[in-house]
């Protein structure tokens, strides 16, 4: 009969005690017949308190475990069991002798003795081969999440469903989620619908290598953001992983699409800058900085050996420079062209020569005009040949017609001073025959205003502007004839201290006539001494002033020249009004004085007199 009591050993005992290993030995009914030491210290659970008990039955955690099933297969079938802490995490409950759980490893295996079968069970401490493997994996961890945490691109472990493991401090930032708050996610999270599979991206490229993606990826506000994706499949204990890193490329697609618009835009520039050149009349070539003719428009391409202009006939290749001195027509000119042409590309100047020229259909005027291009890719030069034989023609024609014009306004100028001096000396014939002095006194008056206007057009007459007289000499010649015909020093003295203010006889001939009113009036009311009259004109910036004082006995005290019944106050009045300008009287010790101002304005002389200046000169 098999025995059911495990024959021991007292040699053996103290073996399996002394061994560091724990050593437990079943029956074949699962009773333990044996508990060393280690298991003692270990389990907290002694020998006597154990021995002959079913092991589940004192271990009651263990039952229905993997080692309680690894345990039965012993005994019904003989076949051994290794159970790894890494595929069991609960076996014996161990504990270290510092309190902490002991991570173990246990090896089962049936032996028999006198025919009687037995359970071997051997526990073996890996705690500190365990806690080493987790350092130093936790210190390469350390490594990696500091590589990988500083990164700046956006880096995401997934499992191959495309569930997040674990992603670094710049997918949350790049994608707006807290970190804590993508793990477990699905990587469509922060991916625009519609995007491909996570793990369909891991093709390869020809050479093996993972090709990147560009995707569009989405952050938690919804904001799109462009991706380019890189992925990478790892194996860990049985188990794949796939980590990819989302570089934010939205600024970089940005910019790819304006080089493109841009490139787009320059070409259809270039284009149509072709096509303007070619739609211009005007003979037009590119050269490099050599002087060699790298580009032409149609004009110059289909002009021919016989169109007249400097170095006609050249074609792209040929040396500009070496054409222009070669051409039959403006030769005296092709030399002053071939300098010119030769400093421009050298950085200096650019150049304008207008040259005569001989055609197949007569002779031509050229103006050839020459720029740098120093934004070009070949630097150089662009050239340019304008026929410019019917402008001169019009030029011709128009200078013709501003003389007929010049001559004709000079000459009603001059019949309208001869007219107004006609008028003046009828008044002066009229003036003789009345018999009483005060109408003689009005019949001189106006002949003095009509002096005025007379003067103003005798200067348009003398002169080559129609439209300004220069006021100052006006009022230079103005004070000279009303001293004279007033009686001269005996009378007084007027002193003139004007500057040269050229004045549109819109304003030249009022002004005329206000100066001519109060300087008469100066000295026809000069009381019982000589009239000493000061006329000054002044100009600060736009603003002129033409003041006349007197030494005379002034002004009654509640003088008001709006209610004046006096002719000459009332024309005073009228005159500023209709020049813009405004009356002062200002305050002197003795006599009076007037100040008149008035807003310069812009004057320009008529279009055919600048034109006329400029061909002239």
């Amino acid at each position: 009969m098999e025995p059911t009591e495990f024959k021991r050993m007292p040699w053996l005992d103290g073996l399996l005690d002394a061994m560091d290993a724990g050593i437990v030995v079943l029956d074949r009914h699962g009773r333990v017949q044996f508990w060393n030491r280690w298991m003692e210290r270990a389990s907290g659970t002694t020998e006597p308190d154990i021995h002959g008990r079913e092991l589940v039955e004192a271990l009651p955690s263990l039952r229905d475990t993997r080692l309680h099933n690894a345990v039965r297969d012993v005994l019904e079938t003989g076949a051994p069991s290794v159970l790894s802490h890494t595929l069991n995490p609960v076996l014996f409950p161990l504990r270290c002798p510092d309190g902490r759980r002991m991570v173990h490893n246990v090896l089962i295996r049936p032996f028999t003795v006198a025919n009687a079968s037995y359970c071997l069970i051997q526990v073996t401490d890996v705690t500190a081969v365990v806690n080493r493997e987790r350092v130093l994996r936790e210190q390469r961890d350390a490594r990696y999440r500091a590589i990988v945490d500083t990164a700046p691109d956006a880096i995401v472990t997934t499992d191959t469903r495309g569930v997040v493991q674990w992603a670094n401090g710049a997918a949350a930032l790049q994608f707006g989620f807290p970190p804590n708050e993508l793990i477990g996610q699905h990587v469509s999270l922060f991916l625009a619908e519609g995007s491909p599979d996570w793990s369909g991206l891991l093709e390869r490229d020809p050479a093996g290598r993972p090709a990147p993606v560009e995707l569009i990826g989405r952050k938690r506000d919804g904001t799109r953001i462009d991706l380019e994706v890189s992925l990478a499949r790892w194996e860990s204990e049985g188990r794949s992983f796939i980590t990819g890193v989302l570089r934010d490329i939205t600024e970089r697609r940005r910019t790819r699409e304006e080089l493109k618009a841009n490139a787009l835009a320059m070409r259809q520039l270039a284009e149509q800058t072709k096509a303007t050149l070619d739609a211009l009349p005007a003979h037009i070539a590119v050269l490099d900085h050599g002087g060699h003719i790298i580009s032409v428009n149609k004009a110059w391409a289909g002009s021919g050996p016989q169109a007249g202009f400097l170095g006609d006939g050249s074609a792209i290749g040929d040396d500009y420079l070496e054409a222009c001195a070669a051409t039959r027509s403006g030769a005296e000119h092709a030399d002053a062209l071939i300098e010119g042409l030769r400093g421009l590309l050298r950085g200096g100047a650019p150049v304008s020569i207008e040259y005569p020229g001989l055609s197949d259909a007569g002779p031509r005027w050229y103006r050839c005009l020459a720029a740098p291009m120093a934004a070009g890719p070949f630097g150089g030069a662009v050239l340019m040949h304008i026929d410019v034989t019917e402008i001169k023609s019009m030029e011709a024609a128009l200078r013709k017609l501003v003389g007929q014009k010049s001559t004709l306004l000079r000459e009603v100028n001059h019949r309208v001073k001869n007219s107004l001096q006609l008028v003046s000396s009828l008044l002066t014939l009229q003036t003789m025959s009345l018999p009483g002095a005060a109408e003689r006194v009005h019949f001189q008056d106006a002949r003095s205003r009509i002096d005025a206007i007379a003067r103003v057009h005798s200067r348009l007459y003398q002169t080559e502007q129609f439209q300004t007289i220069e006021f100052g000499s006006y009022l230079n010649e103005l004070c000279t004839d009303l001293s004279r015909a007033s009686g001269g020093d005996t009378l007084g003295s007027i002193e003139v201290r004007a500057e040269r203010v050229d004045l549109p006889i819109d304003q030249a001939a009022p002004l005329g006539l206000i100066a001519n009113e109060l300087i008469t009036n100066a000295i026809k009311h000069r009381g019982s001494t000589p009239a000493n009259v000061l006329v000054s004109l002044d100009r600060a910036g736009d603003l002129l002033a033409l003041t006349v004082t007197d030494q005379g006995p002034g002004l009654p005290a509640a003088f008001d020249m709006r209610r004046s019944r006096s002719l000459g106050m009332r024309l005073i009045t009228s005159l500023t009004g209709q020049v813009g300008a405004t009356v002062t009287l200002m305050p002197v010790e003795r006599g009076t004085s007037f100040r008149i101002a008035l807003t310069m304005p812009e004057t320009r002389g008529p279009i055919l007199e600048d034109s006329a200046a400029e061909w002239n000169g």
